[in-house]
């Protein structure tokens, strides 16, 4: 397999790859003086394979331009792969090898490892010895990324400092050993991953739709029917871009399964779009791609506690995607009703209970809507206007699909008659009267209900 197959795929835009490369040369150039030249060969021809790919497949006789960038990015490469200088050497340093452990080292042998070399060449045993302290420096940066998971993971994989055997697939197989402190391995690895990044798994695009929920809705929870614009598969063919009776033929790129790879890096193969067939045929209403714009129908559920604001996803239920692509997903913004009777605070709610005077006097019962339905409180002797009387439990999910709810509280209002007859304010005068002879009794604001008749 030649070309772009050499790294294992075929990126969806050439011109993403010939951007790519283009990006690498300002890089290397700089790299390339006083480079010994005699092994430049060991890397051209995989070079040379992605070039005549480029050159075949956009039907163009030049390589991006730039006939030069072959040997500048092979001269960068040959910074990674090859002993060229004394400094290269220092560059492959195996952090496996300084410890004197193996590649599957516990992290107790690491730890053993490094604890047994720092006492030999700590520099208070060796003092007056740059050598030791060198050595102790490599054992110590060793160690430091050895003993963390995720450092040793990188390290082992060739993405950070150390060293591992990494081989490209294709005609032009050659092992190359990596010299991880090469400036240009992070430039190469950055530049490549952007225009791999998109190559790995494709979505259509998204949609954001809209819902607004009543207070019951949003509260209780419900199923709901959404109705979208959308790409949906093409009725002509099924969604498959072509006729049902169209001759297909396996990729020569992918072998028929639609991926190919180049470590660490998955991606849709170009050629097919992940198909893993090439079709000569196409369907006439879809031009091949396998959907349309239409209306689509989409059954969510809503679940119980959800609030203004909040955003319900519904994997794959977005834009079909075309041929090779997945689809995208849906996003519902939900936008809940106020409620004239339930004041929500979060998780809690607020509801006002009118009771009389004599009640708040007196005290007794008054029924109260909860979410639930009408509910029984029992009125405190002496409640005061506005005072709460809480109903733990009886409120809203404090996270959604939470069984732990939150409070309901109910808000007194005493409501005081306008009129009286004479013999309701006879009674209440000596009510008045009596209340302001007790004198263990101290009034804030004077005695309300003696005011209350007197203005009355």
């Amino acid at each position: 397999m030649g070309g772009l197959s050499a790294l294992g795929f075929v990126p969806r835009s050439l011109l993403q790859a010939g951007k790519a490369l283009r990006q690498l040369a300002p890089h290397v150039s700089g790299l390339s003086q006083g480079l010994a030249t005699e092994r430049r060969d060991e890397f051209l021809p995989f070079l040379r394979s992605l070039s005549n790919s480029y050159t075949s497949l956009n039907g163009r006789g030049q390589f991006l331009g730039q006939p030069d960038i072959i040997l500048k990015v092979a001269t960068s490469f040959r910074i990674r792969s090859f002993h060229v200088t004394g400094s290269s050497n220092a560059m492959e340093r195996d952090y496996y090898e300084i410890l004197g452990i193996s590649n599957d080292a516990t992290p107790e042998d690491i730890k053993k490892a490094f604890h047994n070399l720092a006492k030999k060449y700590h520099p208070d045993a060796n003092k007056n010895s740059p050598a030791a302290k060198r050595k102790f420096q490599e054992i110590r940066e060793a160690y430091e990324t050895l003993r963390d998971p995720d450092k040793r993971t990188k390290y082992d994989m060739g993405f950070s400092n150390g060293a591992e055997s990494v081989s490209y697939g294709g005609e032009d197989t050659v092992k190359y050993k990596n010299a991880y402190h090469d400036p240009f391995s992070a430039t190469f690895y950055r530049v490549f991953s952007e225009v791999f990044e998109n190559e790995r798994e494709t979505y259509a695009a998204d949609i954001q739709v809209d819902l607004n929920l009543s207070f019951d809705e949003a509260a209780k929870g419900c199923t709901k029917q959404v109705s979208l614009k959308a790409q949906v598969p093409c009725d002509s063919c099924n969604g498959r871009g072509h006729p049902v009776n169209a001759k297909l033929s396996m990729c020569p790129n992918c072998r028929g399964t639609g991926k190919v790879i180049v470590f660490p890096f998955t991606s849709t193969c170009g050629p097919c779009k992940g198909f893993g067939r090439i079709i000569k045929e196409h369907c006439m209403l879809c031009k091949g791609s396998g959907v349309v714009d239409g209306v689509k129908s989409v059954y969510v559920t809503i679940p119980s506690g959800v609030d203004s604001g909040d955003t319900i996803k519904v994997p794959k239920a977005g834009n079909q995607g075309r041929r090779g692509v997945l689809p995208g997903d849906l996003h519902i913004k939900l936008q809940v009703a106020k409620n004239p009777i339930f004041k929500r605070d979060g998780a809690d709610i607020y509801v006002d209970a009118n009771i009389s005077f004599t009640q708040a006097i007196l005290g007794g019962k008054a029924e109260v809507p909860t979410l639930s339905g009408k509910a029984q409180v029992k009125i405190p002797k002496g409640v005061q206007p506005g005072q709460l009387l809480a109903l733990r439990g009886r409120g809203l999910p404090k996270h959604i699909g939470s069984s732990s709810h939150g409070d309901q509280y109910v808000r007194f209002r005493v409501h005081f008659p306008l009129l009286v007859n004479d013999r309701q304010r006879e009674l209440l005068e000596e009510f008045a009267k009596e209340e302001a002879n007790q004198e263990s009794y101290e009034f804030t604001n004077g005695n309300w209900l003696f005011q209350k008749l007197s203005t009355g």
